[in-house]
Formats: C-alpha cells, structure tokens, sequence
C-alpha cells in the first residue's frame, strides 16, 4: 500500500477494493447509496455495473477519498492517506490518536464501537458485527455542527479497515513492504543469470543462480555431517555445469533439452536452443537417489532447527512469568526442555533409542499434570473478573481494577501457551519414531483441544470478552475504554499468534518423507568453491522462483 511518499498517489483504499469480492464491497456500497452525502448512486458507473461492484472499485474509492476530504475539510486537493483518516475518525469519535500506527488505530476504532471482539465470533458473524460497528461509530462521529460527510465516511472506513486485515490475513494484500520475507533473500536479481535444468516434459529439476549472501540461518557445514556428505558429491557432479555456466554472457540461461538431455544455452525470453555444449544427462548432475536422501536431511534439519527455536524461546519466556519463579512447576518445564535440547538432533538423525520414547512419555505426563493445573488458575482468573465491582469506586479507579485483572489473565494465558508448546515440542519428537499412529493421533488432538479452548475464538476467550464488556458498561471514559480494549486486544492477538505457531510446528512433523515430488529448497554458501553453510526456505509460486537448489556465492 502506499501510504507514504506523495499524497496526491496515494492509493490504499483502491489496493484494499481492487482485491475484494463483489460481495466483500457490497456493505460499502449500501453505506454509501443510502447517504444522502453520497453521490455514487448518481454514476453512470453504478447504473452500468451494480451489483458487480468490482468493475467500478475505483469509483468507489474516489467516493470515500472525496468524502474523506469533505469530513477532514482538506481543501489541499490530495487524497489524504489512509493512516490521516483513520487518525481524523479518531479524533472526531473521541479516541486518543496513534500517529502512524495504522494497526492500533483500526483496533481501537472497532473493539470500541463493536458488541464482541471481532476475533472471537465466529467468520460467518463477523460481517455483521462490523456493520453493527461501523453504524454506531458513524453516529457518535455525526453531530450538529459536523459534516454531513462523517456518516458514511466512518462507516466505509471501518468497513475498509476489517476487509485490510482479511486480505492480509488470506494472503490476498501484502504486508508491510519494510517487512522482508524468506523469498526475498533468495530471489535472483535477474532470472537470466540462472542455470535451470528440467527434466522431459518441461518440469524443472535443479535451478541454479548467484545470489547475494545476506540474511540470516545460515547453519555451519561442519555442524551437519550428514547433509555436508550429500553437499560434496552434489556439487562435485555440477562443477562442468558451472564451469560452463560462467562463460555465458548475461542474456542467457541453461535448460534441459525437452527431447535429448542435453544442457543448453537458451536466449532469455527465446524458444529453441541455439548452442548446444553436448551431452549432459540429467541423472550425471544429480542423481534422483541422492536428491531423495538429501532432500530427507534437509526436512530434518528443519524440524530440528525448528524444535531447537521452540524450546530455546520456551526456556527465555520462563524467566519473565512470575508463575514459574516458585516450586515444581518450574522444575518440571525446564527439566523437559533441558531433556529435550539432548535428545533433538540425535533422535531426528535416526538414533531412535527405546529408553529415549519411555522418557518422552514421562515427560508428556508430567507436562499435561501442569496444564491441567494451569488451565483451572486461568479459568479461575477469567471468572474473577466477573467478581470486580464498581460500587464504591469511582470510573478510574474501577477502570483500574479491571486493567490489573486482565494483567493477571495475559500472564495466565501466557504460561499455559508455554506449557502447551512444550507438549507440541515433545509430540514432534515422539513423530520421530515408527508407529504408534493412534496414540500419536490421540495426543495430537489432546493438544489441539487445549490451544481451541483458549483460543481468541474458544469458549474460554469468548467467555472472558463477553464479561470484559459487561463491565466496560460502567465506564464513562471513552480513553479508558479504549485503554482497557486495547489490552485485551493484544492479549488476543497474542493467543492467535501463539496457537498458529504450536500449529506450524504440529503440521511439519507430520511432514512425510521426500519423494521424487518432494521440492528441496536450499540454499548453500560457497568460498573457494566449498560450501561452508546452507540454509533452507520455504518456495513459493510468487517472483517466478522455481523450488529448487540454489547456490549462493559468498564473494557475490
């Protein structure tokens, strides 16, 4: 989105519109023909195209960028960004202003004005929800001397703003561009420079390109014996390829012939081959055998690198909840993660000892013992919320009262999502060894219950918005509401983030093992021709990357 740089250019609102459903942009419709500030109802593009709303999104959004400036009463002729009008709706509705932080800014505008957080309904409700929202913030924006603008302005724009979140929520609108992604550290700067090798029928088998040797989780060579075995000869049966590949000139790239095997230098954006430098079988640059059994190491690399991060970000959490500074509960939650640091690497290289599994189970149970006891404290703390009352007290200092209470509930759910991922650490462990499907399916649903329950959208978290707000009915300060919303709000969104990442690691250790379908992305840094470290990310279809191998040459 562009909401810096030149004003007049700014486009936020039609990059939001352009990538939504006809019936997505529909409620923005309806706020704005049924204004009477509104003229859309009036455009020959309206008649034409209604209730086809995509083919007339940029009109749409000449109507809210128009009025946004009638409402802000900008008389400089620029489209205003999108972070000036959620700070101008704001400021009319009462709430304090964030400057530049677009994110809170949407979050305290609808958890203010809505009848539940919006994370905790369910998606079919959340339309509704949003409508209801953006009706009574338009309300409280509207007033005697006020434009009559302000009404579907702050409506459109709350509706604009949970169509932002969905998009980047499905992948469907980028994130922050200052935000740099694995696919950026690996993406060549011109996919001419590339060699690419593709098997018969056009399917890419092995892309090679010199990439700048920046980023980060590299892994040392020497600190995988393992995978540097199957690096060597890997890159040993390349070398011609390479040797040929730097007498190219810059406009061309190296493809498998479709008919013969044969390595060919191809004119970028050309069909047919124009040079041929004879015979090169596929199979003599790299054997399907080797790639299978490289392509495993690096899928166990990854579960190992991302099992060595969960345990390493558990045991640094630990020292800043107070729950775990006393007695057993302490003892028992890092005992199993010192346990589970010693036994990572060996068990996901194949030492797969018996007594390694019995000791996984005893951990597994005295981890649960601990969950069971923490999910109860946190219960408890949600219904002590409902016991704080505001006879006697005036509305700060009941506002108070309920600020400290949901302190004492983010650290209640923060240590049972610890305790949670410790369990999901020990499950992708215990996926290590052979068998025990049903048991292994039991505890994974075992450990997927938990993290719904206590989830933004579990019966737990619903039960702790509902009372939130009740009480929230006693608070005269709009601040304060808002104060205390935006508390809850990160504590949510703390949760979804949480449980997405216990799921991320339950998912890849059910991964299967590398079959010839099997992309095996990776990176490997080289220094006189040796590769000293390699790293794996993860290949998506975008910036016409291709999910190979690619090498990454330390003096590029």
């Amino acid at each position: 989105m562009s909401g810096s740089g030149d004003a007049k250019l700014c486009s936020d609102i039609y990059d939001i519109l352009e990538r939504c459903t006809n019936d997505e942009i529909a409620p923005i419709v309806n706020v704005l023909v049924n204004s009477s500030a509104s003229a859309l109802k009036l455009t020959r593009a309206f008649e034409r195209h209604a209730p086809d709303h995509g083919k007339y999104a940029d009109h749409i959004g000449d109507e809210v960028y128009r009025l946004a400036l009638t409402a802000l009463a900008r008389t400089d002729g620029e489209r205003p960004t999108y972070s000036a009008m959620l700070e101008g709706v704001s400021k009319q509705v009462g709430l304090s202003i964030d400057v530049g932080d677009s994110a809170k800014s949407e979050a305290n505008l609808l958890n203010c004005f809505a009848s539940q957080h919006i994370l905790t309904a369910p998606i079919k409700e959340r339309q509704r929800i949003v409508e209801e929202a953006g009706a009574a913030a338009s309300r409280a924006a509207s007033g005697i001397l006020s434009s009559d603008a302000w009404q579907p302005f702050t409506s459109a724009l709350l509706q604009l703003g949970y169509l932002r979140h969905k998009l980047m929520d499905e992948g469907r609108l980028p994130v922050d561009e200052e935000v740099r992604t694995d696919r950026d550290l690996v993406s060549a700067d011109d996919p001419a420079n590339a060699l690419a090798i593709y098997m018969e029928g056009g399917d890419p088998v092995l892309s090679l390109a010199t990439l700048p040797a920046d980023g980060s989780g590299w892994l040392e060579v020497n600190q995988n014996t393992k995978v540097s075995g199957l690096l060597y000869p890997l890159l040993e049966a390349i070398q011609p390829v390479m040797a040929g590949v730097q007498m190219l000139r810059s406009d061309t790239l190296w493809q498998e012939g479709a008919k013969n095997a044969t390595a060919s230098i191809v004119k970028a954006g050309q069909q047919g081959i124009t040079k041929s430098l004879g015979q090169v079988p596929v199979a003599g640059l790299v054997g399907p055998t080797a790639v299978l059994v490289l392509a495993s190491a690096m899928i166990e690399q990854q579960k190992l690198e991302q099992i060595e991060k969960s345990l390493a970000e558990i045991k640094a959490s630990l020292s800043d909840v107070s729950k775990f500074q006393k007695g057993e509960r302490r003892s028992i939650l890092t005992g199993s993660i010192r346990y589970f640091q010693q036994i990572a690497e060996s068990v996901l290289t194949g030492e797969l000892a018996e007594e390694v599994l019995h000791s996984l189970e005893r951990h597994e149970i005295d981890l649960m013992r601990v969950q069971d006891h923490l999910i109860e404290e946190t219960r408890e703390q949600i219904v002590a919320l409902r016991t704080v009352k505001k006879e006697g007290w005036g509305s700060g200092k009941f506002g108070k009262a309920i600020q400290d209470q949901l302190a004492s509930i983010d650290k209640a759910y923060d240590e049972l999502f610890l305790c949670i991922r410790a369990r999901a650490c020990a499950y992708m462990l215990l996926c290590a060894f052979p068998g025990r499907d049903a048991g292994k399916r039991s505890r994974l649903n075992d450990i997927k219950h938990a993290l719904d329950t206590f989830s933004p959208s579990g019966d737990a978290t619903v039960a702790l918005d509902h009372d939130l707000r009740e009480k929230l009915q006693a608070v005269s300060s709009l601040e304060m509401k808002s104060t205390l919303l935006s508390q809850e709000n990160m504590l949510l969104r703390r949760a979804m983030q949480g449980k997405a990442n216990i799921l991320a690691g339950l998912s890849s250790a059910s991964h299967e093992p590398a079959t010839e379908a099997t992309p095996l992305a990776l990176n490997i840094k080289l220094e006189d021709g040796r590769p000293i470290a390699f790293r794996t990310f993860d290949p998506t279809p975008d910036r016409n990357l291709d999910p190979h191998p690619e090498l990454v040459d330390r003096a590029s």
